[in-house]
């Protein structure tokens, strides 16, 4: 049993128990049933609310990991409250000489400051959850940002790339700075043939990566797909993520990126609008080198 159910247990107990005192009490000092309710029902309220707060924290993931947290503040809230009946039944043993309802107020107090401590407990631990995911939110925009500056970045590097093959090697680069998916293949396929134009996959023999791309050569222009198992094609089982998209698509000629990891990297849906912004650039520019090399065979002719 993990440390949030043994405490949201621990804590609903507790409040059971502290609910079933004060009904005790009440019962044990008069039977008239309005002086008991007035006597019992606050308290046993409280206690019962201490069981809710309880099964809240066990059911709640979103306690995960500040349990103890909530568990000091019960703890500390209930010592705190049983402190002050203690110097209270000081006082009135000074005073009176009569200590006849020490159990019943030491009860009460105490039920009071658990309910105060687990109250400001959970308070404090929804508090410090949501500081960690406004700080998580703020670290997935900077990332993004930086993204979105690495795609402007490579845009100008691929506009200004002087052959199908710098392009290549620019997506290649892009790619894995982008996902953290280091091996990833530029590959075109033309006339029932494939050409690796930029290579970086180790795990994936070359054969099935030119095969994974025929696989996938069909799929939109600029659109990047991210496959799960099973693969098109077979591939080793040490591959855990595959991320495919076409850049350039015509009659004669498809090039396809395929990139793969061994590692658990996600490609989320906001990476996968940043990549095609920069396969968008990729077909740009591969498709005014493949007119500038066209209009060059023309010219010589």
């Amino acid at each position: 049993m993990n440390q949030r159910l043994l405490t949201g247990a621990a804590l609903a107990v507790s409040g059971v128990v502290l609910a079933a005192m004060q009904v005790f009490h009440a019962v044990q000092q008069t039977r008239i049933p309005v002086a008991v309710a007035v006597d019992a029902l606050p308290f046993v309220a409280m206690g019962l609310a201490v069981t809710y707060a309880g099964v809240w924290l066990a059911r709640d993931t979103a306690f995960e990991g500040a349990t103890s947290r909530v568990a000091a503040w019960a703890a500390g809230g209930t010592v705190t409250f049983a402190a002050v009946a203690a110097l209270l039944l000081f006082s009135q043993r000074v005073t009176s000489g009569s200590l006849a309802r020490a159990s019943y107020l030491t009860v009460d107090l105490v039920t009071v400051g658990a309910l105060a401590g687990v109250l400001v407990g959970l308070y404090d631990a929804r508090s410090r959850s949501r500081l960690r995911e406004l700080a998580a939110e703020r670290d997935r925009v900077e990332a993004f940002a930086g993204k979105a500056a690495d795609v402007n970045n490579y845009g100008r590097a691929i506009a200004s790339a002087p052959s199908v093959d710098g392009v290549a090697a620019f997506v290649v680069e892009a790619f894995g700075t982008m996902t953290g998916m280091e091996e990833t293949a530029v590959i075109q396929l033309r006339d029932g043939d494939a050409v690796a134009l930029a290579n970086t996959v180790r795990t994936v023999p070359v054969d099935v990566v030119a095969e994974f791309a025929q696989a996938v050569r069909a799929q939109e222009q600029g659109a990047v797909i991210v496959h799960d198992r099973p693969f098109p094609v077979d591939i080793p089982e040490s591959v855990t993520d595959c991320v495919s998209a076409a850049v350039l698509d015509d009659e004669d000629e498809t090039t396809v990126v395929i990139s793969v990891t061994t590692d658990e990297t996600t490609v989320g849906e906001e990476d996968q609008k940043l990549l095609e912004l920069l396969v968008s650039h990729a077909s740009v520019r591969m498709a005014t080198l493949d007119r500038q090399s066209a209009d060059e065979e023309l010219t010589g002719q």
